[in-house]
């Protein structure tokens, strides 16, 4: 609890930094704010957190057709070009077994409502942004917000949907 206060603490007075020093209304505020952000999101959603089934978190049966026609499978395989893949297996931990798959079941949690809290910090700076008139500076954080945070929340609802589709054993 002290170290996700703390990083709080510490992303914030970053992001309040970035705003002062650089201003809030272009490319590079926005692009310094989404780093602060994935930076701090693992201190308050660790690793060992389990993450409970709640109604948000159940991915219905039209999702995944939503999805590939939003273009998240392209996303994923994007992914896999640029080698972010490579680095995030190791961290699931999954070992390709059926029971290995609780483990990634809450892997996708964690990073799905990481990337969802990311993203609704997002829309509250881009509304505090547009409040001093800077359209370009919204645009930006909301643009950047896409690929960084609300794509990757759809590509973990998209996994989960494949794991909740394995029967599970009795």
């Amino acid at each position: 609890m002290t170290v996700a206060l703390l990083a709080t603490a510490i992303a914030a007075g970053g992001i309040a930094g970035a705003w002062v020093f650089i201003g809030p209304t272009g490319f590079a505020f926005a692009w310094v704010t989404h780093f602060i952000l994935m930076a701090w999101v693992p201190s308050v959603v660790r690793p060992g957190v389990q993450i409970p089934d709640h109604e948000l978190l159940r991915v219905r049966s039209w999702e995944p057709r939503l999805y590939s026609a939003l273009g998240v499978r392209l996303f994923g395989n994007l992914l896999d070009v640029i080698g972010w893949n490579r680095i995030i297996t190791r961290e699931r931990g999954f070992d390709g077994t059926r029971r290995g798959l609780e483990g990634l079941d809450q892997h996708t949690r964690r990073s799905e409502i990481g990337h969802s809290v990311c993203l609704l910090i997002t829309a509250v700076l881009a509304f505090v942004v547009l409040a001093t008139e800077s359209w370009a500076g919204a645009l930006w954080l909301i643009g950047l917000g896409v690929p960084f945070h609300l794509y990757p929340t759809l590509l973990q609802r998209l996994l989960r949907s494949r794991i909740q589709a394995v029967p599970s054993r009795a």
